[in-house]
Order: C-alpha cells, then sequence, then structure tokens
C-alpha cells in the first residue's frame, strides 16, 4: 500500500533577496493573549487507536454525551457525562482493516478505512443494546493499493433533505454518497490526493485541500464539480480546511506550519497567514453562529491546540496538552469543545467549556473594544464579536441569542463557590 509522505520545505540561504507580493504574506507568530475556554475534565480513555500518522481526524462528538473515538478496528462511544463506554462499530467483514478517519452529524455516524472499505450507522441505532452492535451498512469505495480514505465530511445536500458524506480518498478520488440510500451519487478524480474538504454554508461550494501547494473551490453539484478557483500561497500539502458560518471566511492548514485565512467575496490571494507553533495544523473548525466570540480552533499534529480570535486574526489563546492529537469537535452548540488526545498511557477526551459566557456586550450595549481596534479598522470581519448577520446565518443564530448566552452566564456565575 502506497503510504503518503511529508516532503521537506527547504530554507533560504542568507544574502537571497525576496519579493513579497499579496499571493504570499509573510507568516506572522501571534501572541497568546485571550481566554475563550477554560479546562472542564479529562477522561482518560486507553483504548484510543491513532492508525496514520498524518491523517488526525478520529473523534465524532455529536453532543456532551456522544463522543466517538477509534480503536483497534472498532468506533467507541464515550459519554462524558455518565462515564459509560460501548464499542458501537466494528469493521467485523474486514478483520485486518482499521479507521483511518471518522464523521457525524445529521444522525448518521460514518467511518472509513485504509483499505477503501467505509461503514456507516444511524444513530438511533447506535448501542441500541449493551451487549450488541447496532445494524449497519457497508462497503468499499475503492480497491485501489493506495485507497486509504484521508477524510469524511456529512451535509445536508441541496436538492434533498437527506445527508450525504463526501469521502476524500488517497486514490486521488473524491466521492459523494447518499447515506439515506448508500448510493454512490459522484465521483471526482483529482491530479493529487484530497486529504481534507469542507462545504460551504449554503451548500454551493465545496474549498479542498490536499497532497498539492493549491486550495481548489469546486461546485457540490452532482456528476462533475467544476474547478472554480485555485488559491496559491503555501508551501507544502494541506491537511485541514473549514468554512464558516459567515458564508465567505475559509481556512486552511497545511504542513508549512502556516494557516491561511481566505476571503470568498474576492478570491486571489489570503486575507491572513497564521504561523503554527510547532508543526502543520492537521484540524481547523470555526466556532458555529450563536456560540458567543468567534473563534477558529488549530489543532497541531501534537501538544498544541490554537484557539484564534476570529474577528481579528491577530491574538490567539494556546493550550498545550501531551501527546498526539486525534482531532477536535464542538460541541453543546459551541459552548463546549472536545480534544482527542492520542497518548497511549495520558490519552483520553479532554473537554474545554466557555469563558465569560454573555459577555460580549458591556452593560451599555457597546462593543467591548479592549484591544483598541476601532470599527472601521475590522473591515470585512465585520463589527460584532458574533458572526455577521447574513443571509447564510439568518434563522441560525437564534438557539445561542444574546440574551440566552447572557442568562446562562448569570447562572454559571451563581453556581461558582465564593
Amino acid at each position: 500500500m502506497a503510504c503518503k509522505c511529508h516532503r521537506r520545505v527547504p530554507g533560504l540561504r542568507l544574502g537571497t533577496t525576496l519579493t513579497v507580493s499579496q499571493s504570499s504574506l509573510p507568516d506572522i507568530a501571534i501572541p497568546r493573549t485571550d481566554s475563550f475556554f477554560r479546562f472542564r475534565r479529562m477522561d482518560i480513555r486507553r483504548n484510543v487507536r491513532l492508525a496514520h500518522f498524518q491523517l488526525r481526524n478520529v473523534l465524532a462528538a455529536t453532543s456532551r454525551t456522544h463522543a466517538f473515538y477509534t480503536g483497534n478496528g472498532v468506533v467507541h462511544r464515550f459519554n462524558p457525562v455518565s462515564g459509560v463506554n460501548k464499542t458501537v462499530m466494528r469493521f467485523s467483514a474486514y478483520p485486518y482493516a482499521q479507521i483511518s478517519t471518522l464523521a457525524a452529524g445529521h444522525g448518521v455516524l460514518v467511518a472509513g478505512g485504509f483499505n477503501g472499505e467505509y461503514m456507516l450507522q444511524t444513530e438511533d441505532h447506535v448501542g441500541v443494546a449493551d451487549d450488541e452492535l447496532g445494524p449497519f451498512h457497508n462497503g468499499v469505495l475503492t480497491e485501489h493499493v493506495s485507497g486509504i480514505t484521508n477524510h469524511i465530511q456529512v451535509y445536508l445536500g441541496r436538492s434533498s433533505s437527506s445527508p450525504r458524506a463526501g469521502f476524500a480518498s488517497n486514490d486521488t478520488a473524491f466521492r459523494v454518497i447518499d447515506l439515506e440510500t448508500n448510493k454512490l451519487l459522484s465521483a471526482e478524480t483529482f491530479a493529487r490526493p484530497i486529504n481534507c474538504t469542507a462545504v460551504s454554508p449554503d451548500g454551493r461550494l465545496r474549498v479542498l485541500v490536499g497532497d498539492s501547494n493549491k486550495v481548489f473551490i469546486t461546485t457540490t453539484e452532482s456528476g462533475r464539480p467544476e474547478i472554480l478557483q485555485q488559491l496559491s500561497g503555501h508551501r507544502d500539502f494541506g491537511f485541514a480546511c473549514d468554512w464558516a458560518d459567515d458564508g465567505w471566511t475559509i481556512a486552511t492548514g497545511f504542513q508549512d506550519k502556516t494557516v491561511k485565512i481566505w476571503d470568498a467575496r474576492r478570491f486571489g490571494y489570503p486575507v491572513e497567514t497564521i504561523r503554527a507553533d510547532m508543526a502543520g495544523v492537521r484540524s481547523l473548525h470555526f466556532s458555529p453562529i450563536g456560540s458567543g466570540k468567534r473563534v477558529l480552533v488549530a489543532a497541531e499534529e501534537a501538544d498544541y491546540i490554537n484557539i484564534i480570535d476570529a474577528r481579528t486574526f491577530r491574538s490567539k489563546q494556546s493550550i498545550d496538552i501531551f501527546g498526539e492529537i486525534g482531532g477536535t469537535q464542538f460541541v453543546n452548540d459551541g459552548r463546549d469543545l472536545m480534544v482527542l488526545c492520542c497518548d497511549r498511557v495520558r490519552g483520553g477526551i479532554m473537554t474545554l467549556e466557555r469563558c465569560g459566557v454573555g459577555a460580549e456586550l458591556d452593560w451599555h450595549g457597546n462593543e467591548d473594544d479592549s484591544k483598541g481596534l476601532r470599527r472601521e479598522e475590522m473591515g470585512w470581519r465585520g463589527n460584532t464579536w458574533d458572526w455577521t448577520a447574513t443571509t447564510f446565518t439568518e434563522g441560525r443564530s437564534v438557539k445561542g441569542s444574546l440574551t440566552k448566552r447572557r442568562r446562562r452566564g448569570a447562572e454559571l456565575e451563581m453556581l461558582e463557590p465564593f
């Protein structure tokens, strides 16, 4: 089986003159001055299995009580509230299969393997009994010698209410399957393998990154998706991307140890280029609308979780843990953050919770401008703590309204000891 490889970026010799353009913004190391999340709990799980040294999407959490992670050819479900752990999926039809990626959403749990195999199960049947596994569907996407399933994204299609899964495989193909009927809807072949994808909030566009220094923007229509944009600026392969709820903010993470921020309203050059602390970023997640101050979680290969201010991209909070990071996931409408640590001794699921819930505005109703930013300096990022209200966010922010966050913040303050 062909294996992915890490390509080293050569350095520059002294005396070399560089001409910096907008397409190659200099990397910036932003200061660690923020405090968005605080530690809640750490649940040690010694049955965590990280099967591939580059693929770090083996955590899928749908709520505070449903955290799915990979073991040795199996998928476990852990409930941090009750402490109950259960095996909910096993690749029994493929005795030597190892799970390379995991995804969950819209009531479906999907796992992909090293040899093109996949398995899906509805959450209604996950853990129907303590002594048996729920019903599931399985299949094989490809029989290619390099058929590793690099990434899976579960989303709703624009033309139907049934969930779909986009499979990025190492055989250079990207496939879309209808999870309700378990039928292949489309298959597109690229010049290089795709390692991560994300669909825009309106479901029209998709961002893809892979074994290329380009970022691809395509349509999501079934059949043969059209490549609309190829964005330049990264210097190595890409393994992480995400599309924010505002509809136009995109983040991409590559092995060149940078995270680039793009504006979908004017593609061409990145808006920001942020340097990672130690290694390439393997997991990127924007906070959902209605969860408070908007942030971007950028988890590196190991040890560092960067929570970046997604309003200014000029400051961050860094959480330093011990071990390989298997993925991050927002739960509880974005007010909690789960992190999978894959260390064999001290690994498990760490849960973080939001700080200062409901404190986005002062008592006068004005924005807290403690960082000295003027509204006109915020530019394209908007002028509110939460994601800017657009046609993409309409009707989605009610669950996390300002009033609800203030009430929750007041309740938390009442529970805190003196």
